[in-house]
């Protein structure tokens, strides 16, 4: 009698559970959808920064956990928080020769890391740079240089490593020039960091090594206020 009492018992756990297990694989199923969702919406230049925070990212990924969105006020040095709709279009506003009003601040959350994007000028139109930088050291970690009409060749090899790698692990300066294009007639000292141009693009070079020089000048209110 006892065992057939505990076999009604475990029919009746194993029936409640066959009941329930549906309604949690359709929860389940519904909570991924919204999540993707929300994640393929993401604005395309959002997607941009993020993944060049980690290339981990995913569609998946919660952007909130990853990334605190703020803007710079150029004209009263204000800086607030805001939504990432407000910061994409900051971002893509850069990616234009259109003269930025303010300039989009994108924190890398729990770290001292954030992305300040920079404007510029080439030989070909916009160029564009992101800038990932300790916030407390002003040493840049990371950077990757775009541009929307450099001669492919020439201007166009700003994107590649061999270029950008000689910004990296350089403590930038906010009261004066930190780089200078080095000049085929000059030889580099010790005292300055200076930049290898680009083989016959000597206008690129120069507009890709002003651009950083003068745009993260551009934050030095918010870098040196934190």
């Amino acid at each position: 009698m006892e065992k057939i009492k505990i076999l009604l018992m475990i029919l009746v756990v194993l029936g409640w559970n066959c009941k329930e297990n549906p309604k949690q694989t359709e929860q389940k199923t519904e909570t991924l959808k919204q999540e993707t969702k929300a994640a393929t919406s993401l604005p395309e230049s959002i997607k941009e920064i993020a993944t060049f925070v980690t290339p981990d990212f995913t569609d998946t990924t919660d952007i909130h956990n990853l990334i605190i969105f703020k803007e710079l006020d150029l004209s009263g040095n204000t800086i607030s928080t805001i939504d990432l709709e407000r910061a994409g279009e900051l971002y893509k506003k850069l990616t234009t020769r259109g003269q930025a009003a303010s300039l989009p601040i994108f924190e890398v959350k729990g770290t001292d890391l954030v992305v300040l994007p920079v404007q510029g000028v080439g030989f070909g139109g916009a160029i564009w740079a992101k800038v990932l930088l300790d916030k407390k050291t002003l040493e840049i970690k990371n950077i990757a240089f775009e541009h929307k009409g450099e001669s492919e060749g020439y201007g166009a090899a700003m994107v590649q490593n061999t270029f950008e790698n000689q910004f990296l692990g350089v403590k930038i300066n906010l009261e004066e020039d930190t780089f200078t294009l080095q000049k085929t007639i000059e030889k580099a000292n010790d005292d300055g960091h200076f930049i290898d141009g680009l083989a016959g693009a000597t206008m690129t070079s120069q507009g890709a090594v002003s651009m950083v020089n003068q745009g993260l000048r551009k934050y030095s209110s918010y870098l040196m206020g934190d």
